[in-house]
């Protein structure tokens, strides 16, 4: 038992492991420009989600979440 324990540790000790370093290295590959444009989306989506918790009802949460995700997409997209 004691075996299988120190496999599965070892397994999740890799695993978080290598995913730390490709979140480490895509953090590194943002440009300046990503991070700002990043910024503006988490901001308009932050703005989006405080009216819908003003007015939560199914059309009107609609009405600004389809805009949003254009605008989130549109934002982006322009990065390439």
């Amino acid at each position: 038992m004691r075996y299988v324990l120190m496999l599965v540790t070892t397994i999740l000790r890799i695993s978080l492991l290598s995913l730390l370093d490709r979140l480490a290295a895509e953090q590194l590959a943002l440009s300046k420009k990503e991070r700002v444009k990043r910024g503006w989306v988490k901001s308009l989506w932050l703005c989006a989600g405080i009216l819908m918790l003003f007015n939560p009802v199914l059309p009107v949460m609609l009405i600004i979440a389809l805009p949003t995700t254009f605008l989130s997409f549109m934002i982006l997209d322009e990065l390439k």
